[in-house]
């Protein structure tokens, strides 16, 4: 029998993957097999889990609904930002080349708030 805390603590890695897309199936497939648990418990998990999801969310906002160009490039940034005041040279190079292959991808934001622009 697993612990009230366990329990949260399954829930809350659950709730990631169906934040993700992931499908039910393969959640409880995944669930099953790192928690030990049956799938039948895993897909008890999964419902509660989406209940909750349900009721805490009221959808996503215009902003939540596509990953654009401008998403990525600043989010790159950030992390180029961190690298740099660390003086992380080997991320810094893997960032720069995400940056370059960000930069090239096809999908601008309908509003142009970019910094990169």
């Amino acid at each position: 029998m697993a612990t009230p805390l366990e329990i949260e603590q399954r829930h809350s890695v659950i709730r990631s993957w169906l934040e993700r897309g992931i499908r039910s199936s393969a959640v409880a497939t995944m669930a099953s097999a790192r928690f030990h648990i049956s799938r039948s418990t895993a897909y008890n998990d999964i419902a509660s889990v989406s209940t909750e999801i349900q009721l805490s969310d009221d959808a996503p906002g215009i902003e939540e609904e596509a990953i654009c160009q401008t998403s990525i490039l600043a989010t790159l940034q950030h992390h180029f930002d961190i690298a740099a005041a660390t003086n992380d040279v080997k991320s810094m190079t893997q960032l720069v080349t995400a940056i370059d292959r960000a930069k090239k991808w096809s999908a601008p934001c309908q509003t142009s708030a970019s910094p990169f622009a």
